[in-house]
């Protein structure tokens, strides 16, 4: 064995179900972004969690809205997804620059990506300063499914999606 860098860990324990996040921005419109940093943490109730850097738009619109969207996008939004995780939503309306389809939910701020394999709706519960992350745990409220959708999974940590 060899000591190793964090960034070639996650190289070695990729692939990741990949996803994009969506986050109401403070004008209404919705925020994409790229995240293969999440995971179930309760069934009872239903909870997930996102780890999202201090550097992103993304947390802070979570934080100021209270919810947020997890959609696993399929395998028709390869590149578009690919490309979300490449530039801020700060300044630009990613989804409708880069062709990703957004659905809205009766009641949820945030929209969700349409075509998804599975879609989450989920209200924000807390947040934890990792120190150059935060965890955002959101309880979920609804789950939206397609499982003829073929998922994406994030290869060599964000080097490439494929399905599986």
């Amino acid at each position: 064995m060899e000591l190793i860098s964090i960034g070639a860990a996650q190289k070695l324990t990729s692939p990741n179900p990949f996803g994009l996040v969506t986050a109401r921005k403070p004008d209404g419109s919705t925020n994409v972004m790229a995240l293969s940093w999440w995971t179930y943490v309760s069934n009872h109730p239903a909870t997930l969690a996102v780890c999202l850097s201090n550097k992103g738009y993304t947390g802070s619109c979570i934080a100021a809205d209270g919810a947020f969207g997890l959609s696993i996008v399929g395998s028709a939004l390869k590149d578009a997804a690919l490309k979300a995780g490449t530039c801020s939503g700060r300044d630009r309306d990613k989804a409708a620059e880069l062709g990703i389809p957004l659905m809205q939910l009766d009641g949820f701020g945030p929209q969700l990506v349409e075509g998804s394999r599975l879609c989450f709706a989920c209200t924000l519960k807390a947040s934890y300063p990792m120190e150059d992350h935060t965890l955002y745990v959101g309880r979920i409220d609804q789950i939206w499914a397609d499982p003829s959708v073929e998922g994406l999974y994030a290869f060599q940590g964000y080097g490439a999606l494929d399905t599986i």
